[in-house]
């Protein structure tokens, strides 16, 4: 299905067929010290920590995005849906949770027959819920999606979604106080870099604060 997704978006044809003969007839083999594995077949999907993969992921989902948006307003649903790689995320905004929740189900469901046309898993187990809300209750209602054989979505007090954390007011202060210690931890750390006559020079210290707690308090990487 890729190469005609390819053919869809209007790439060229040796571009097509370059895909057509790289995504089949792959085989892998594992080596640990002396010992050599036999031959095995990965001619299904691509192998993880690709470069590619983001990229061919991205270009084959797009259709499925497209397809839901058209579903989504056939049945008058305001949910959209936002993709990073293989993490999506299902929005409905609304006043009332009884309005937010049917939604959520149906386009949930949605995009669970969209996947299984793709050829592709919804991995219910990974799934998340949560709820922002303005309103100072403890209010925060599950999803059954018991109907379509998934579980329960359950919501937590805290989400985290691409490195960041959200409670549900949006304050942000489970966010600040996880990189906060993470970052002063790691200031403790750096002592044991120093010897027995004497501390880190100040060229060393600043070296160590650029290159190891600007990026943790910036969010430019993960440690």
């Amino acid at each position: 299905m890729l190469t005609s997704i390819l053919r869809h978006f209007g790439f060229a044809d040796c571009i097509v067929d370059f895909f057509s003969d790289y995504l089949v007839g792959r085989f892998t083999q594992y080596s640990w010290n002396s010992f050599l594995s036999g031959a095995c077949d990965t001619d299904v999907g691509m192998e993880q920590g690709s470069v590619l993969s983001p990229i061919l992921s991205a270009l084959y989902i797009a259709p499925l995005i497209c397809i839901f948006e058209h579903r989504a307003q056939a049945f008058h649903l305001n949910t959209c849906i936002l993709s990073f790689v293989d993490d999506s995320l299902l929005i409905s905004q609304g006043k009332m949770y009884n309005i937010t929740l049917p939604e959520l189900y149906s386009s949930y469901s949605i995009v669970t027959d969209l996947m299984v046309m793709f050829g592709l898993v919804m991995e219910h187990d990974k799934s998340e819920i949560f709820h922002f809300s303005r309103a100072y209750n403890n209010l925060n209602p599950e999803l059954d999606l018991s109907a379509i054989s998934a579980p329960t979505l359950k919501p937590k007090t805290y989400w985290r979604y691409l490195e960041f954390y959200f409670n549900q007011y949006l304050s942000f202060k489970k966010h600040v106080c996880y990189y906060s210690t993470k970052v002063l931890s790691m200031v403790k750390v750096m002592g044991i870099f120093r010897n027995s006559t004497r501390g880190l020079l100040p060229l060393q210290k600043c070296l160590l604060y650029c290159s190891c707690l600007i990026p943790i308090a910036t969010y430019s990487f993960r440690l």
